[in-house]
């Protein structure tokens, strides 16, 4: 045990050594340099690699004490140098706006406007994002961040180390969230993701950081790999499928709750509002779910957050007046301290398909009467409709079957004549064929009372 928890020490020291604002409130770890190995190449000299690689020329006769080399111009080929990464030289480095859908600001050279696709990012440069907004970033070494809607992240650190070409990036996450997928990182490069009141730091893997102004309170969740959490003088290690939500200097390490499911996972979307019904899920404050036209996520376009809000209490998520389309649906259940879950992604058609604006009308002709009934689809493409009437029995039920059922109008209205006196109820189904399905949906039941 005691073995592990060594491992465990040693692991998150070396991943919080990336970020030297943090390791300066660890006194323990402070006095131990973090060093990089250098193997001597043919050529070379502590003058000509200070000059090259270091912050200053000068810079050799620290290496020169630690390494105790006799001459700072003679090195034997092969050597082991010892070299502290705080001496050396990292240069700008600079990401790429891979990809952006609503409104989305670039604040950038004490400028802000709207960013363009392709535009290069420079370190200290604010991204924002507005409701169902979403930005992608794309870092000189292959990773990606994704900073989805309403959120405001700085990309406070953009370096590349002179000496072997490593990476070395930071993003803080001033408001709302930033989504990293982060390559491996050779030393002494690394990725960390700020919040006021956390830092979380990692060589290689996938994970989320949010901040909760109102609550003071972050969460990191880690998708892949380990990631190194830090608050204050404390700091532990979260692994795939844990989260640390850290407030007030205190961490709290806990395990991801499950992916959600719908309760209709084949359901097309045909009501006039794209709503997604939830099995409730154990621990779970709320549900987000995201929007896209593909299955990775990168071309994301709405999110919504629910509380228990549905009939009888079942969570739902409501897109509004969604266009027609073929879509993907990312489902993920967030705990009560904001910790978002693991998250399962869903293919769906959304498809409207309803019928509205009934009316039911009657005149005299001549010695007749004719009852007209009209009604409007809702919905892209051809449609036909089932026309039904009943009578209703004392109880307002129907009272026997349908006296007209009358499959295969074309029209969106239907004609009767010399209904005798009484209460009936009408309803007609709308049916079209979409993205290969055929779609099927009743309007609501109207009454028509028919006096002597």
């Amino acid at each position: 045990m005691n073995r592990n928890r060594a491992i465990i020490a040693g692991l998150a020291a070396a991943l919080l050594s990336t970020t030297p604002a943090f390791a300066q409130t660890r006194p323990a770890a402070a006095s131990v340099p973090e060093t990089l190995d250098y193997v001597v190449q043919p050529g070379d000299t502590l003058i000509d690699l200070a000059t090259a690689y270091l912050n200053q020329p000068t810079d050799y006769r620290r290496v020169q004490r630690d390494n105790r080399v006799a001459d700072p111009r003679r090195l034997a080929i092969g050597r082991h140098l010892a070299i502290p990464i705080s001496l050396l030289r990292a240069d700008p480095d600079q990401a790429r706006i891979e990809g952006f859908r609503g409104a989305v600001t670039l604040t950038q050279g004490g400028r802000t406007a709207p960013p363009q696709q392709g535009q290069t990012v420079s370190e200290d440069a604010v991204v924002s994002t507005g409701a169902n907004a979403f930005l992608r970033l794309a870092l000189s070494d292959g990773s990606h961040v994704v900073v989805p809607s309403n959120s405001r992240v700085r990309l406070s650190r953009l370096r590349r180390y002179a000496l072997n070409g490593a990476v070395d990036h930071a993003v803080t996450v001033e408001a709302g969230r930033a989504e990293s997928r982060v390559t491996p990182r050779r030393r002494p490069g690394g990725f960390v993701v700020r919040t006021p009141v956390s830092v979380s730091a990692v060589r290689g893997t996938e994970f989320r950081v949010s901040f909760d102004d109102d609550a003071d309170r972050s969460a990191t969740e880690v998708t892949e790999g380990v990631v190194a959490v830090g608050a204050g003088v404390k700091e532990t290690l979260a692994v795939k499928d844990q989260g640390v939500s850290a407030s007030a200097g205190v961490l709290r390490l806990a395990p991801l709750l499950p992916a959600p499911a719908l309760t209709r996972p084949d359901a097309v979307l045909s009501e006039r509002q794209a709503v997604f019904d939830i099995v409730p899920l154990e621990g779970a404050a709320r549900y987000r779910g995201r929007l896209a036209t593909d299955a990775g996520m990168i071309d994301a376009f709405a999110e919504t957050d629910s509380a228990l809000q549905g009939a009888g209490g079942d969570p739902r998520l409501n897109y509004g007046d969604l266009a027609d389309g073929a879509y993907f649906v990312r489902l993920s259940a967030l705990s009560g301290d904001g910790m978002e879950g693991r998250a399962t992604t869903y293919s769906f058609i959304r498809a409207r398909n309803g019928v509205g604006g009934l009316v039911g009308t009657s005149e005299a002709l001549g010695q007749r009467r004719l009852y007209r009934f009209r009604w409007e689809a809702e919905g892209e493409g051809a449609a036909e409709f089932r026309f039904q009437l009943w009578r209703e029995g004392e109880d307002g039920q129907a009272d026997g079957p349908p006296l007209v059922d009358q499959p295969g109008v074309v029209e969106q209205a239907f004609t009767l004549t010399d209904l005798p006196p009484g209460v009936y109820s009408w309803r007609v189904q709308g049916s079209r064929h979409r993205f290969g399905r055929l779609l099927q949906a009743w309007s609501e039941p109207q009454q028509l009372r028919i006096g002597r």
